[in-house]
């Protein structure tokens, strides 16, 4: 067998896993001066994980205070990216939110969050929806909808692509077919690959779905489900009106039903990445995955929940899906990543980054601040205390 290359030089930081989370960070511990490797399993780019794709719905509007905080910086980061890269990364179509409106439900919540952080927006019924809206949506009249306009798109492949090449000016390095399959905790730490060993000072595992079993070898129980995304892309009678200049990118939380995943959240995409089709899609309605093995589960009961949900809510489009796009998220118990040091004092050069439960593709830029600011033992910019490992019990093995 050929013997893996051993590689003399002590990085300052290695991050596993080059998706949009390890890419982040790995970009904003370079631009602070450090050595910095990146180091991924698959061949790059790739459909593998969580970061693929051409779309992610982008916004302010969040029930929870602390990411209306951070999408405000990341708004602004966004816009640096652009800049820094040259490239479009942001499409603005405003966010359309809707559902039963509950007194104690998620949408007054949202409410909440934006007036209580000065955010414009306006909150309207189901048929003033469908007056704004004739050609697109059929809400049942009593419904509550928040129109937030700073909402709209981000182009992921692309935004991915730019925040590399951004890395690699800052002089970083990127290895792809480099699967981790050992990591010795230690002042130095060493990351032996399937091609090499490395070693570094400082490493961040960013690593989506493959995160859990890494950790646990180094002592740590993170409770999180690998899930399979399903993404579907629906024939449209007039792409007119379901132009990105026409119509918001949006989504829905339904009433609750007995038969219904209480997390399920509908969402859709105006036209954008295909001729003529929308994305159209539900969050959390995934079955439970093997991420190395993802696309066995059956994809059916999905698709019969999307599509009555089209029948219900959006008028003129397909009965069926034209194309279907699988991916895999990871979801934590709280919906909230784990943005954290290894519990254990002695290894707390090791950071941890993962748990995004398929929200965290626009938190990207912020989230890559705060794992370098953890990294780098520097001053944190936010209250960390949501995203702690120790929120979840018997997670030190």
């Amino acid at each position: 067998r050929e013997m893996a290359e051993v590689v003399d030089q002590v990085y300052d930081a290695i991050v596993v896993g080059a998706g949009i989370e390890g890419t982040a960070t790995a970009y904003e511990i370079a631009s602070r001066g450090r050595q910095v490797l990146l180091v991924e399993q698959f061949t790059l780019p790739h459909t593998r994980g969580s970061s693929c794709g051409c779309s992610r719905i982008t916004r302010l509007a969040y029930k929870q205070p602390y990411y209306v905080r951070m999408m405000q910086e990341a708004f602004r980061l966004w816009e640096e990216i652009e800049k820094k890269s040259g490239t479009k990364l942001y499409i603005r179509t405003g966010i359309l939110v809707f559902g039963p409106d509950e007194k104690c439900g998620p949408l007054n919540s949202v409410v909440s969050s934006l007036v209580r952080h000065g955010i414009e927006h306006e909150v309207f019924s189901g048929s003033e929806a469908n007056r704004r809206y004739p050609d697109q949506l059929t809400l049942p009249s009593d419904y509550m909808c928040i129109f937030e306009k700073e909402g709209g798109i981000l182009l992921a492949d692309k935004a991915l692509a730019a925040i590399q090449k951004l890395f690699l000016s800052e002089g970083g390095t990127i290895l792809d077919q480099h699967k981790v399959t050992e990591i010795i905790p230690g002042p130095v730490v060493t990351v032996v690959t399937s091609k090499a060993t490395f070693r570094t000072r400082k490493l961040v595992v960013t690593a989506g779905p493959w995160t859990a079993a890494l950790v646990r070898k180094l002592g740590v129980e993170l409770p999180f489900k690998a899930r399979k995304g399903e993404v579907f892309y629906w024939k449209v009678e007039d792409p007119k009106a379901f132009s990105p200049q026409e119509f918001p990118t949006f989504w829905c939380a339904p009433p609750h039903t007995p038969d219904q995943d209480t997390h399920a959240l509908y969402y859709g995409i105006p036209m954008l990445e295909y001729p003529g089709l929308i994305k159209v899609s539900c969050s959390h309605g995934g079955s439970n995955v093997d991420p190395d093995n993802r696309d066995v589960s059956p994809v059916l009961p999905i698709v019969k929940k999307v599509s009555e949900f089209i029948g219900k809510f959006i008028k003129g489009v397909a009965k069926h899906p034209s194309i279907h796009e699988p991916c895999v998220y990871t979801e934590s118990p709280d919906e909230n990543p784990v943005l954290d040091k290894h519990p254990r004092a002695q290894w707390n050069n090791i950071t941890i980054g993962a748990g995004f439960s398929g929200h965290g593709f626009k938190l990207s830029p912020v989230v890559g601040k705060i794992l370098c600011e953890l990294a780098l033992d520097l001053p944190p910019s936010y209250d960390l205390t949501p995203f702690r490992i120790e929120r979840f019990p018997k997670s030190v093995l």
